[in-house]
């Protein structure tokens, strides 16, 4: 093999580079600094600063240096590495700790890829090869699999050789553990052992444009004509998570899909793992086709390599941006001109020196915020009827129907949703003569602002049969990063330790051909029976009269066979009583302060029925003719007679006849109802 000592420039030495706010773009989280040299590759290492590589000339020759970026935007040079050649692009990965990296150098008549020890400057190994299309390393620093041509070759680093032919698998991506090759073969998605080169599983994957992985291969994002999808992956199958509209090119993921990066032209867009977006920003355009991102392993940091130059991210800066912007106007003001560079770089400075500080500060505002934002999202979890409008095509061979539904995305409000429900073939016909006379019910928790969470485990009732179809997959809820087997395991764990709430979000929406779903249904039953007996026991600590809304929300979540159902009217009874009584009390006080026309007005508000818009329900107010009848007579007698004294005879008429004859003084009533008449005929 041959080796050869690079140039190894014996220290290292500080450049001083201007370093500019992005803010000038309204990027306002930029970290610290925008550089204008051109890297290659990078990533951050354990303390998150950035490293780079980058290509440069000296002397006729060509390098490849390595340098790191501080906090503050300040680069020491690290190592130096002699090229082969002038190439006309060079590709960098380094291994996990930064110490190796394969270089790929590119050139019009050669192509050279070796694998070099970064401390040392040595040479490792060279590899031969004729074409290279992608290249990935195994985490322990033995493997280096290629992607070239048709096919993907598995070389083993020591001895230089190929040592496995990956026919006809054109390899994407690798898990984190380097034990699974993600690839494409034509129109299928194969995952491979990455040793034997044995297949572990295969489904289609028909109209992909890109494909994305996370470290385990359990959820991809994916790019086709339709537009992004968030797909997860099912024992036997795909399953389809999200469809994120708007989004037109492929996203860039994050290195724990926390995030999506996606620039479209001038325009950023920062995106949860739930698609929704979470920032928004200009940006000064690059070519996306000589662009890297680097993200830090723990999704703290992002750096973006373009063609323009480096620019570095704090996701904490990204994700509290707007509560930020709020505390700190100052630092944060979009669409500002400048008058030159210095402004920037004094609002870059002033930002990097306050970072910590309004991170932290806002950090911390945060938790107590998402701890609030937890408890009302577990009470507000409740059992919903959902409604069946549509129904689509029916695929034999999945035995799958596609079917439209209404779906609540808060207490008042519905959208239409599309999903997929897994129907026998023996079953679809039945099923299609009478989904529109089918129930369906999911469960439902607020806060969709904050956590994009809305409905999951929805579920069409066959009461013909009695069987539940399972709707795969329509979950608002993030999709979890966890696999089918894991979410299993999370439920079991929770049940068993009686935490109703985290055992149903743990449980719902696994795909039908997951292998325990009878146990699922079990546990199921079990903890929302048990949950709303719990629930059932918080709702009575509220107080009906100044928690009136919020009991009626809550008193609509309960399923009609609750075991205590007629308890849930009850109060529900109650409350509506209380919002009458309540108003009732304010005619009283319109008595009290001779506001009489006033009090008249208002008294159209204390109805007979009250309609509470949550549960959808019009209930009677049961003191209707016991208090507010009597208490409307007595503000109209009052209204009415200081008209008959002002000689207001229309008035005091309109005022009086409205009196019913239960009124106590009714005599009275008739005797100025008569003589106003006479006056008025006068």
């Amino acid at each position: 093999m041959k080796k050869k000592i690079l140039l190894s420039l014996a220290l290292v030495f500080i450049v001083s580079l201007n370093l500019y706010s992005q803010t000038k773009f309204d990027d306002a989280v930029a970290l610290n600094f925008k550089n204008t040299t051109v890297a290659v590759a990078g990533y951050f290492d354990e303390g998150n600063n950035l490293v780079t590589a980058r290509q440069i000339a000296k002397e006729g020759s060509y390098y490849l240096e390595i340098g790191r970026y501080d906090e503050n935007g300040q680069y020491t040079v690290k190592k130096i590495i002699e090229l082969n050649n002038d190439p006309v692009e060079v590709k960098v990965k380094f291994n996990n700790d930064g110490s190796k990296a394969a270089i790929l150098e590119i050139s019009p008549d050669k192509i050279a890829l070796s694998y070099v020890d970064i401390s040392s400057g040595e040479i490792l190994q060279d590899f031969k090869l004729e074409s290279v299309n992608n290249f990935f390393l195994t985490p322990d620093g033995r493997y280096i699999v290629v992607a070239a041509g048709s096919g993907s070759l598995l070389f083993d680093i020591a001895e230089g050789d190929p040592i496995l032919n990956y026919s006809g698998e054109i390899t994407y991506g690798i898990s984190g553990d380097g034990n699974t090759l993600f690839c494409r073969n034509g129109n299928n998605i194969d995952y491979l052992e990455t040793k034997t080169g044995k297949k572990i599983r295969s489904f289609p994957m028909k109209d992909l444009k890109s494909i994305d992985f996370d470290s385990r291969g359990e959820i991809m994002l994916c790019l086709t004509s339709e537009g992004i999808k968030l797909i997860k992956l099912t024992q036997e199958s795909i399953i389809c998570l999200k469809e994120i509209d708007g989004v037109p090119v492929m996203p860039v993921a994050s290195s724990l899909y926390d995030y999506f990066i996606v620039d479209n032209g001038a325009v950023r867009g920062v995106y949860n793992l739930g698609g929704v977006q979470i920032y928004k920003s200009r940006i000064d355009t690059y070519n996306a086709n000589k662009s890297v991102f680097v993200f830090s392993k723990d999704d703290k940091r992002m750096a973006l390599l373009s063609d323009k130059g480096i620019y570095a991210y704090d996701f904490d800066m990204i994700k509290y941006y707007n509560k930020i912007a709020q505390k700190y106007p100052d630092l944060f003001v979009t669409k500002t001109q400048f008058e030159n560079d210095q402004d920037q770089e004094n609002r870059a400075s002033r930002v990097k020196f306050q970072k910590g500080t309004m991170v932290s500060n806002v950090a911390d505002e945060m938790k107590v915020s998402e701890g609030i934002i937890k408890q009302v999202q577990k009470n507000s979890l409740g059992l919903v009827d959902v409604k069946v409008t549509g129904l689509g095509y029916y695929n034999p061979n999945t035995e799958m129907y596609d079917v439209t539904m209404n779906v609540p995305v808060d207490y008042l409000n519905t959208v239409s949703v599309t999903a997929k429900v897994k129907v026998p073939k023996f079953q679809a016909e039945i099923f299609s003569r009478n989904y529109q006379n089918f129930k369906a019910f999911a469960l439902r928790q607020i806060n969709r602002d904050q956590t994009g969470v809305d409905v999951f485990g929805i579920t069409i009732v066959n009461d013909l049969n009695s069987t539940n179809y399972r709707c795969i997959m329509h979950r608002t809820l993030p999709p979890v990063k966890l696999s089918y087997d894991e979410e299993f395991a999370n439920g079991q764990k929770f049940f068993e330790m009686r935490n109703w709430y985290e055992t149903l979000l743990n449980i719902s929406d696994f795909p039908e051909d997951f292998k325990k779903n009878s146990v699922i249904d079990y546990l199921f039953t079990q903890a929302i029976t048990n949950f709303f007996d719990e629930k059932w026991n918080y709702v009575q600590t509220l107080n009906p009269v100044k928690d009136s809304t919020q009991l009626l929300i809550y008193l609509s979540d309960f399923p009609k066979n609750f075991r205590l159902a007629d308890e849930v009217n009850r109060l529900r009874q109650t409350v509506v009583n209380n919002i009458m009584e309540t108003r009732l009390d304010r005619l009283n006080q319109y008595l009290s302060d001779k506001e009489y026309l006033d009090g008249v007005e208002y008294a159209k508000v204390v109805t007979p029925q009250y309609f509470d818009p949550y549960s959808g329900t019009s209930i009677d107010y049961e003191y209707y003719k016991t208090r507010f009848i009597p208490a409307y007579n007595s503000i109209l007698f009052a209204a009415g007679k200081r008209a008959y004294d002002g000689t207001n005879w229309k008035l005091a008429l309109d005022m009086l006849q409205q009196i019913s004859q239960s009124y106590p003084d009714y005599s009275e009533v008739e005797k100025m109802i008569t003589d106003a008449k006479y006056q008025l005929q006068k």
